[in-house]
């Protein structure tokens, strides 16, 4: 509550209180909830309603309102529960994000789609409903993303990503998790943490604390449903690139990715299969021709047993000068 006091002489009181004692301290051990301290001289005047008011016949250059809202609760309080089990998986990046290892050999953008391929049929295994901010081909803007998680009322946001450190091969290794801001009850930092404590069980090596805050990051902070960007490792490590190339470190990440969710949302996670995951490298009769297409640049070298789409198909004959 707030607690007014009437008048503004130092004569004056306020339920027998002296107003020299309405000090924050003081209002604080009368029961104020909220304690509100304005100048006692004439340029300060305050409406509280009722016929209750500080008011002065100078004028007053500066103003402050103050409200309550009805019902209200805080950021923090508002993600602590979540009411249903829709997650959005945000595959980052797309088809066109050079991100990758300094010699070429790993893509962000092939790990983060591959990624999200693998997680998602275990979270749909838990009964949870999962939506997608893009499809392969795309690459919408962080807004978009966000727009899709707020648009379907998903109660979790999850960003897929790998990490860098500066340019060239870097010592910086490991699995870290980036949340908006702080604060050990609010929904992001507790499905952040369920996340962090699974792979930490299955022993994948962790990068510092392994939670971290940047309040720059628009998924973060324009998504209403509590939000993360998963860093798996980085792909300017040697090391880190070795494990994020391999198909069963994936499935490790993807298991341990999807039991955290589950313990965040209190669900018990229950073993499913993995999606067959695509095929990193081309059948031996196509593995010479593989290499040309992708030395020469008319493919980016990924997805090699996949199927071609019209506009894909249009974009290969465009390089190879044939229209």
């Amino acid at each position: 509550m707030l607690t007014p006091w009437k008048g503004i002489n130092a004569k004056l009181a306020y339920n027998g209180v002296a107003l020299g004692d309405l000090r924050p301290d003081g209002l604080y051990d009368m029961g104020a909830e909220t304690a509100l301290t304005l100048d006692s001289v004439g340029n300060s005047q305050c409406d509280f309603g009722g016929g209750q008011s500080i008011y002065s016949n100078r004028r007053v250059n500066n103003y402050m309102c103050i409200w309550l809202k009805k019902d209200s609760q805080s950021d923090d309080n508002k993600e602590e529960t979540p009411v249903s089990n829709t997650v959005c998986l945000d595959p980052g990046h797309g088809p066109d994000t050079v991100n990758g290892s300094p010699d070429g050999s790993y893509k962000e953008k092939e790990f983060t789609w591959d990624m999200c391929r693998r997680l998602r049929p275990l979270l749909e295994a838990q009964g949870m409903e999962v939506i997608v901010t893009r499809t392969e081909d795309e690459k919408p803007s962080l807004t978009v993303r966000a727009d899709v998680s707020n648009k379907a009322g998903a109660e979790l946001f999850v960003s897929l990503h790998s990490n860098a450190s500066e340019s060239g091969w870097t010592t910086s290794s490991g699995f870290v998790i980036y949340t908006s801001a702080a604060g050990d009850t609010a929904g992001r930092n507790k499905a952040a943490s369920a996340i962090l404590a699974r792979m930490k069980e299955a022993g994948v090596a962790i990068f510092g604390s392994g939670l971290q805050h940047n309040p720059e990051y628009t998924v973060l902070t324009a998504t209403t449903a509590p939000a993360m960007i998963v860093e798996y490792g980085f792909h300017t490590n040697k090391s880190d690139v070795a494990l994020l190339k391999d198909s069963a470190y994936r499935d490790k990440l993807a298991v341990a990715t999807a039991k955290g969710i589950c313990d965040y949302l209190g669900v018990a996670y229950k073993d499913a299969p993995m999606e067959e995951a695509p095929v990193d490298d081309p059948t031996d009769w196509a593995a010479a021709a593989w290499l040309k297409v992708k030395d020469k640049g008319v493919m980016d070298g990924t997805r090699p047993t996949d199927g071609i789409t019209r506009q894909e198909l249009a974009v290969v004959l465009d390089r190879l000068g044939l229209i």
